[in-house]
């Protein structure tokens, strides 16, 4: 079963960051640029059982949205990671031999100007939350998320606090991880439990983003909030977080449809005839519905539109943002171990992570917007690296 943290990265992905250069992510070519703002949500209605003070449930989101291109008067470059937790992540891998810095070198390429009138039509985009792998970082997937979100989606993208590795607050609060052995998924009922509790972060957070107050820190200038209602919004993630979409969109009628990336399935399924799609991977390590009895049984639950999805020549890494940056750290003159393959795969890294765009993005077309995709269907001879099966 597949639960592997991308935080956790094997020694020998960290050796490609031991420099440190500028690291420019490419604005993504979608119809739309993409805003970008943070905000951390507090619920009151839950004591964090993860918390050792038993404080209230908090939660750290990133949004990326929608600006028409001809309404956006400026591109700014933005950290990839906060500087704090960018300065946490390079001391987390120093023993690698990463220097100070090197995190914090990578730029996302987000619209930094627009008229004021513009934020009152963001909220009319559709809802996609995201939630990241085991014990992972939602700032590990920024680059997907953007990438989404130009295709005119909202994607907030989800920290799931103390089982992310580091969460940083925007009034400089740094809250750390919980000891990896209180989440380890070999012990009975710890998979359960930390499931429930990402469910109702999913939950919570799309009920914040339809509240005007909550938008308008977000995307100021906004009018009202995102519309929240039955069958309204969508949901992917990657390995656990997989499993979390699959597992809210079957408690929650306000999601209309969820993707799981390369995650084993988890929780108690119910039927449905909502849109699901499960993408995997393909030789030389496939993960699929032969050799993953969660997915097998997560099938027969699924009466309505589904699609598996496998992709070749990856490993479980690959499914987020790694396999471009690894690309981009190539090309800024970083040195590249030919090992990495072993880790990320053999498929070039801008060219994986342009089919999982297109998947995820295709996949919230047709939900959302009706639109059949011939990827998705395995009708399109420009993707010889997909495998689908339904």
């Amino acid at each position: 079963m597949v639960t592997c943290s991308i935080f956790r990265l094997p020694a020998l992905l960290c050796l490609i960051f031991t420099a440190s250069a500028q690291i420019a992510i490419p604005e993504p070519n979608g119809r739309y640029v993409v805003g970008h703002s943070t905000v951390k949500l507090v619920d009151s209605s839950r004591v964090d059982p993860l918390d050792p003070l038993h404080g209230p449930r908090n939660v750290m989101i990133s949004l990326f949205y929608p600006i028409p291109r001809r309404s956006c008067a400026k591109i700014c470059s933005t950290p990839y990671v906060p500087p704090a937790t960018a300065a946490l992540f390079d001391v987390s891998f120093a023993d690698f031999g990463i220097i100070n810095g090197t995190f914090e070198s990578i730029q996302l390429q987000v619209c930094c100007s627009s008229p004021s009138h513009v934020a009152k039509g963001i909220t009319e985009s559709p809802v996609v939350l995201f939630s990241p792998g085991l014990g992972s970082s939602r700032l590990l997937y920024s680059a997907l998320a953007q990438a989404v979100a130009s295709a005119g989606y909202a994607v907030a993208t989800i920290d799931h606090v103390y089982e992310s590795p580091v969460v940083e607050f925007p009034d400089g609060t740094i809250v750390p991880g919980l000891n990896s052995s209180l989440l380890d998924p070999t012990i009975p009922g710890v998979l359960d439990s930390l499931l429930s509790i990402r469910i109702a972060d999913a939950r919570f957070v799309l009920t914040q983003l339809g509240r005007k107050d909550v938008i308008q820190k977000l995307v100021p200038g906004a009018t009202c909030g995102f519309n929240i209602k039955k069958g309204s919004a969508g949901f992917y993630g990657h390995s656990f977080g997989g499993a979390t979409a699959i597992a809210t969109l079957v408690q929650d009628g306000r999601f209309a449809g969820a993707a799981n990336l390369d995650g084993s399935q988890y929780g108690n399924l119910t039927d449905t005839r909502k849109p699901a799609l499960y993408f995997g991977r393909a030789e030389p390590s496939p993960h699929n519905r032969t050799n993953d009895e969660t997915w097998a049984a997560a099938w027969s639950h699924l009466k309505g539109w589904k699609r598996e999805v496998a992709l070749k020549q990856t490993e479980h890494i690959s499914f987020g943002d790694v396999g471009l940056l690894v690309k981009l750290a190539k090309a800024a003159g970083l040195p590249i171990p030919d090992e990495i393959t072993s880790v990320i795969g053999t498929l070039d890294g801008a060219r994986s992570f342009q089919i999982m765009r297109t998947v995820v993005q295709d996949f919230f077309d047709f939900t959302f917007r009706g639109v059949k995709s011939k990827l998705l269907n395995g009708e399109d001879k420009g993707y010889p690296e997909v495998v689908v099966d339904w």
